[in-house]
C-alpha cells in the first residue's frame, strides 16, 4: 500500500515538475533576445532613414540651377537680380532673365565671326571659338525712368580647370550689348576664343555678386 501511495506521489511530482518547466520556458521565450541578424536589420533600418534626410536636402541643392556643379543647361532660362542706376549713381532693383539660345563652336563659328569681320583675329593652334546667342529680358524694376545696361563683357568664361578665360576682342552681329527699359528685353552674341574641346562655363555676376553659371553644350 504504501509502495503505491508513494507510486502515486512520485507521479505528481513529475508532473507538477513537468509543467512548471513548460511555464518556464514559455517565459524565457518571451524574453529572449533579439538575434544578431534581427539587431542588424534594425540598425540598417535606423541608418537608412538617418540617411535620407541629407540625401534630400543633396538634392534639394543639387536641383538649383545656377551653380557650377548644376549650370543652367543651353535653352533653359535663369532669373537674376540686377542693379540700375540714374545719373548720380543712385540704385535701383530690377528682376532680369538670361537665356542661352544655343551655342556654336569651332569651324562653324569661326566662318561666321570672318565673315562678320576679315579683321577678327584666327585662332590659334590649339584654339577655337565659342559663340553663344543670348536673350535677356529685363521683366520689372523699382524705376521705368532709366534702363539697364547689359553687355556681353559681363560674362566671364571658364574653363574645365576652374581657369577664366581672357578675353578675345571680336566684331559679331548681332552684339549683346544695349540699355534695357522695364518690359524691353535684348538678345546677341557673346563670343571668346577657348581651347578646343573644353568644357567651358559662362558666368554672370548679379547684382548680389552671386555667381550665375551656364553651360555651354
Amino acid at each position: 500500500m504504501i509502495k503505491k501511495w508513494f507510486a502515486a506521489g512520485t507521479v505528481g511530482l513529475a508532473l507538477t515538475l513537468g509543467a512548471c518547466g513548460s511555464d518556464t520556458a514559455e517565459v524565457n521565450e518571451e524574453k529572449k533576445p533579439a538575434t544578431a541578424s534581427e539587431s542588424t536589420e534594425e540598425t540598417a533600418e535606423e541608418g537608412s532613414a538617418m540617411a535620407e534626410e541629407p540625401a534630400e536636402e543633396e538634392a534639394a541643392e543639387k536641383s538649383e540651377a545656377g551653380k557650377r556643379s548644376n549650370p543652367v543647361a543651353v535653352g533653359e532660362t535663369k532669373s537674376v537680380e540686377v542693379s540700375i542706376y540714374d545719373n548720380e549713381s543712385n540704385e535701383f532693383k530690377g528682376q532680369a532673365e538670361i537665356t542661352v539660345n544655343s551655342v556654336t563652336r569651332g569651324d562653324e563659328a569661326w566662318e561666321e565671326i570672318l565673315s562678320t569681320n576679315e579683321f577678327n583675329e584666327e585662332p590659334g593652334e590649339g584654339q577655337e571659338y565659342l559663340m553663344a546667342d543670348v536673350s535677356v529680358t529685363l521683366l520689372e524694376a523699382e524705376t521705368e525712368d532709366y534702363a539697364w545696361f547689359m553687355d556681353g563683357m559681363y560674362f566671364d568664361f571658364i574653363g574645365s580647370d576652374g581657369s577664366p578665360y581672357e578675353w578675345t576682342s571680336a566684331v559679331v552681329e548681332p552684339e549683346l550689348s544695349g540699355d534695357i527699359f522695364a518690359g524691353g528685353s535684348l538678345q546677341g552674341k557673346v563670343t571668346n576664343m577657348v581651347n578646343e574641346g573644353d568644357t567651358v562655363l559662362m558666368v554672370f555676376e548679379d547684382s548680389n555678386f552671386d555667381n550665375i553659371f551656364f553651360a555651354t553644350e
